[in-house]
């Protein structure tokens, strides 16, 4: 694992994210701040406590060739329902040196426990990935 959880403060909201697999899976509706949290994460990519943070969207030119560069990061991919395919899939499965956070509804192809899966939550003004139930 690269990171056991991220904390930071993006004011009003203080986040704490802990993860417990390789991959996470950070589904729930839309509108609940996902995209908000790529781009914040985004700028804490620039500091040396996370600079290990990797990112890849909508923007992202080439996933498989730039992903497959990756070595030992943390890779976030937002609308990865969009943007993964098998070839990026089996990528995903089978690089362990990766920890990923994918932005993600459909699971079919990842090597995922019942740990891998996690929903953004809200509680005054503290933003936390929890366990889907």
């Amino acid at each position: 694992m690269i990171y056991n959880e991220i904390r930071f403060q993006a004011s009003p909201f203080s986040y704490e994210l802990k993860f417990d697999d390789r991959i996470t899976l950070v589904g729930g509706d839309s509108a609940t701040g996902k995209t908000v949290l790529y781009g914040i994460l985004e700028d804490l990519k620039m500091t040396e406590e996370y600079s290990a943070i990797k990112l890849f969207n909508y923007k992202s030119d080439g996933l498989f060739e730039q992903l497959s560069q990756c070595r030992n990061r943390f890779i976030v991919i937002d609308n990865a329902d969009i943007l993964i395919d098998d070839e990026v899939r089996r990528f995903i499965n089978f690089e362990f040196s990766n920890q990923y956070m994918l932005f993600l509804r459909n699971c079919d192809g990842l090597n995922v426990s019942d740990k891998s899966f996690k929903v953004m939550r809200l509680y005054n003004s503290r933003v936390t990935l929890e366990e889907e139930l």
